[in-house]
């Protein structure tokens, strides 16, 4: 298995784990943290996906966020320029988190421009260094490995919370 696959791979068991806990919620749970400095499931998951479109739509392919280019930041109504990764106390508090319908359309539509891309990935792809300002080079496979960790990380915390709120096989 090459590592394109890999990724593929692990992309694809994070959104089955997340479908599966993103299902029956209601907004009052998307939008439950258990203290008002921890982050809610429409939190984590505006934030992961905001992550895995700004590397693999900004920084890997340089074109445009699709949080700008298809509208989804005015569907949102969540900040410009903004990925949550380093929010304050009082910005996250004052972050309202968008309907869950709203949010898993923007993670459908960055998912399927991720696929689109890895599946045109060669391996002489993979290697080439992605300058980002401000921040040591890097790879796009490296880039790539991030955000599956990143995803399954975050798909972890929101299959948490949402045990923490109904429990076992509620």
């Amino acid at each position: 298995m090459q590592a394109k696959e890999l990724i593929l791979k692990s992309l694809e068991q994070s959104q089955g784990y997340l479908n599966n806990a993103l299902d029956g919620l209601t907004q009052k749970e998307v939008a439950w943290s258990p203290t008002p400095e921890c982050n809610s499931i429409g939190f984590i998951l505006w934030h992961t996906v905001r992550v895995e479109d700004a590397m693999v739509n900004g920084a890997i392919q340089r074109k445009g966020e699709v949080y700008e280019t298809e509208s989804w930041r005015e569907k949102l109504g969540t900040p410009p320029n903004e990925t949550g990764g380093r929010y304050t106390l009082e910005q996250l508090q004052t972050w309202t988190v968008p309907k869950l319908e709203v949010l898993r359309g923007y993670a459908d539509a960055v998912r399927a421009k991720t696929l689109t891309f890895l599946q045109s990935v060669t391996p002489m792809k993979l290697s080439q260094e992605v300058i980002r300002p401000g921040r040591p080079a890097d790879t796009v496979g490296g880039i790539l490995a991030r955000i599956s960790t990143e995803v399954a990380m975050h798909v972890g915390q929101i299959c948490y919370l949402r045990g923490v709120q109904r429990g076992l096989n509620k």
